[in-house]
């Protein structure tokens, strides 16, 4: 358990590495707060933090700064929420007046308040209460050992993507595949061919259906997300090399955030969630943090409101605005579904 005065000085380091971006040290801490301790005693503090991983020096002569440990203390104990002024509230609210009382005009406006707000990427998902379904999968042969899988939604609409198999197969081979896989997954959603793939044993079989759900999921993002603010989240000092943008950039689109983000039944209502770090399911998510809300109508419909940054998050500047947009754009639908 930490002591009141390691606390206080571990609320003050990750403070001040949101506010800089830069290693803490210990004699920028007293001078920058004015403490009335030394700096040696100050060390000694950051060491025991070090050991107990609430923070980590990145190399011997520099500072310290926060791991994820550390965040999360900070955020449930530590942090002052900044909250949402009088007028911040009536610019926003004037933006959403002013636009088209239209679903889609609303969200994407609410996506880009929200990373304005924040400098960070804001992603909001189309509220809706139904699960987007398989109806049939088609094979069409293309060239040795490459195939075309044709998934047919049950909204009639159609993902398609190529498919490498594990040998040669001709059309009438392809069509029987066809038949025999949608005697196992028509009509289903992404969740349960799935758990059909896992049960298949022939190779190909297993890859097309794991295929096919891919396709599910990515007919229900599409049209269906709003996203914003990457350029900002990228000017951030944590992408200054061109490989780590790079890797932003390629994981930081609409498909890849949605498997990452919590669907909204899992939030509960009027609150938000935060997930730092390791604490994120996809690997590639452990360097962001996530703050989450839910929002929807009176017909029980449910979109996701999200904003996602490097760890170094100001989560207390960013929890309040993520909970006054989901519960702005709340009041906007129940409204429109009187």
């Amino acid at each position: 358990m930490l002591t009141r005065r390691r606390t206080e000085i571990l609320g003050l380091v990750v403070h001040q590495y949101i506010d800089t971006a830069a290693p803490v040290s210990s004699r920028a801490l007293v001078s920058r707060h004015g403490l009335s301790i030394s700096t040696a005693t100050i060390r000694n503090e950051l060491a025991k933090l070090e050991e107990d991983g609430y923070i980590a020096q990145p190399h011997t002569s520099a500072g310290r700064v926060p791991l994820d440990r550390g965040y999360r203390l900070y955020v449930e104990e530590l942090m002052a929420e900044e909250p949402i002024g009088v007028d911040e509230q009536r610019t926003i609210e004037h933006q959403f007046h002013q636009a088209p009382a239209h679903l889609e005009e609303w969200l994407s406006l609410a996506a880009h308040v929200l990373a304005t707000a924040v400098s960070n990427v804001a992603v909001i998902t189309r509220p809706t209460n139904r699960v987007a379904q398989l109806r049939q999968v088609q094979l069409v042969h293309l060239h040795d050992e490459t195939a075309l899988l044709v998934a047919v939604m049950d909204d009639g609409r159609v993902q398609q993507r190529m498919v490498l198999l594990s040998r040669s197969e001709d059309q009438d081979g392809l069509t029987a595949r066809a038949m025999r896989l949608n005697a196992r997954i028509a009509n289903a959603e992404a969740a349960t061919v799935r758990a059909v793939a896992e049960e298949l044993t022939d190779e190909d079989d297993r890859r097309l259906a794991e295929v096919a759900a891919e396709l599910i999921d990515e007919h229900r993002v599409a049209g269906e997300t709003y996203l914003e603010g990457l350029r900002s989240a990228l000017e951030q000092p944590e992408f200054a090399s061109a490989e780590r943008m790079l890797d932003a950039v390629r994981h930081l689109q609409a498909y890849e955030l949605l498997r990452a983000l919590p669907t909204p039944e899992e939030l509960r209502p009027g609150a938000t969630r935060v997930m730092i770090g390791s604490e994120n399911s996809d690997d590639w998510m452990h360097e962001w943090s996530v703050v989450t809300s839910s929002f929807g109508d009176y017909n029980g419909s449910l979109g996701t409101i999200a904003v996602l940054g490097p760890t170094r998050m100001r989560y207390g500047y960013t929890i309040p605005r993520v909970r006054y947009v989901a519960s702005l754009v709340t009041a906007l639908l129940q409204g429109m579904s009187r």
